[in-house]
């Protein structure tokens, strides 16, 4: 559940994948935890949800159609810079190149299909958490 991390309004994840029922999966796990939810069903819908209003975290798959979430977090790192959310890459691609390739493109974390929901659920927290801290420490310095 979400401590204290956020006062006022749950954070919002987007949940940014092609297939429809890992999306619905996500969605109610994240929703259990006190969590708001977007969804998107490719690159290209991340980017445009993004730009409008930027979520607290994105949980992006590496395979989609149109366009992949490394070119994905690639262009988000470009397109918002500072105000990227923290990225986790949800894949079942497990080889080191692609570890490599996502990080290069700017994600924060990278977790392998099948995932246990337990470490989901920490790595989505402490992401946050890390987020609130960044934030915080950005406001005391101005």
């Amino acid at each position: 559940m979400i401590n204290s991390v956020f006062d006022s309004n749950p954070p919002v994840i987007l949940v940014v994948d092609d297939d429809k029922p890992m999306r619905f999966v996500l969605r109610e796990a994240i929703e259990k935890e006190g969590y708001s939810v977007a969804e998107a069903s490719n690159g290209q819908q991340c980017l445009d949800i993004c730009q409008a209003q930027p979520p607290d975290m994105v949980l992006l798959d590496a395979i989609m159609p149109e366009m992949d979430g490394f070119t994905c977090c690639s262009q988000l790192q470009t397109l918002l810079g500072d105000r990227c959310p923290p990225i986790l890459m949800i894949t079942a691609l497990e080889d080191k190149q692609f570890r490599d390739r996502a990080i290069d493109a700017g994600v924060t974390g990278y977790l392998t299909k099948p995932f246990d929901w337990d470490v989901l659920r920490q790595r989505v927290h402490r992401l946050l958490a890390h987020k609130w801290v960044e934030m915080e420490l950005q406001i005391r310095e101005k």
